[in-house]
């Protein structure tokens, strides 16, 4: 999204002031002045009230520039960046995000021309403020990563060295190629047969799982069946119990009524 000027100057005078001004702060190594970037302005016909809006629109470029950072979305954050910096060249906090934008693109793409614009934006940066310690960080971190990959270049080529060294090896032992392809034929036949057991041990297996759900099922259903008969159980033998005392109790009126001594009528001797 290129920065809004007046109707009166032409999006193709925006982008050749954009070029300029990138290439006189490239080519000169260090941040344009004021009078410079006037003087383009000026051979362009851009007004300075124009320029002055436009420094006013590069934080708009800035805050999309921080969006596409979060998502790590290099391309569109540095293309934001450099815009925003074209029209604020000495904004501290828009060079450190624009050395950073070209850190994130480094680790993924590993472009010379990234590594060079990374040194170029960080020492930008410490010419604004030598002692700025985000540019220092990101500086230790930059050089950090390069040392980092040119360990893993080096081991790459020692291990692909050894490697051609011990195949070179190996067919000046054997002495012919055919060997070679009769070797790696037993190897694939091999390999297929072991591919074949694997599928088949997972097949079993799979097999045998389910077959150990099921029973775990029945199992389960059996113990609930038991528990439920149980239940039963305890339920009729509460209730033949109760009966048993009902019984008892009645056996124990009755010869209670038994040992109660009787009256008997008087009986008169004529």
């Amino acid at each position: 999204m290129k920065t809004t000027f007046s109707e009166n100057v032409s999006s193709s005078v925006i982008e050749n002031y954009i070029q300029r001004v990138t290439e006189l702060s490239q080519s000169s190594q260090r941040i344009p002045t004021t009078g410079e970037v006037e003087k383009i302005a000026a051979e362009l016909g851009i007004e300075p009230d124009e320029i002055e809006a436009a420094q006013k629109q590069s934080h708009d470029h800035y805050v999309r520039a921080q969006g596409y950072m979060s998502l790590k979305h290099w391309d569109d954050a540095i293309l934001e960046l450099q815009e925003a910096v074209v029209f604020n060249p000495s904004n501290l906090e828009m060079l450190i995000s624009l050395a950073g934008s070209y850190i994130g693109r480094w680790q993924e793409k590993h472009s010379y021309e990234d590594e060079n614009n990374v040194r170029f934006r960080i020492r930008q940066c410490l010419v604004i403020k030598p002692d700025c310690k985000e540019a220092l960080n990101l500086l230790e971190q930059f050089s950090k990563d390069l040392k980092l990959r040119k360990r893993i270049s080096i081991g790459i080529i020692v291990s692909l060295g050894g490697l051609l060294l011990g195949i070179s090896s190996f067919f000046w032992l054997s002495g012919t190629l055919s060997s070679l392809w009769e070797k790696k034929s037993r190897l694939q036949q091999l390999e297929r047969i072991v591919i074949r057991d694997m599928n088949k041990l997972q097949k079993e297996q799979t097999i045998f799982k389910e077959k150990i759900v099921t029973l775990q099922k029945r199992n389960k259903q059996r113990y609930q069946t038991d528990v439920s008969q149980l239940h039963s159980r305890i339920n009729r033998l509460e209730r033949q119990l109760a009966t048993m005392q009902r019984k008892v109790l009645k056996i124990e009126k009755s010869q209670s009524n038994k040992l109660t001594p009787k009256s008997f009528p008087y009986i008169t001797i004529p």
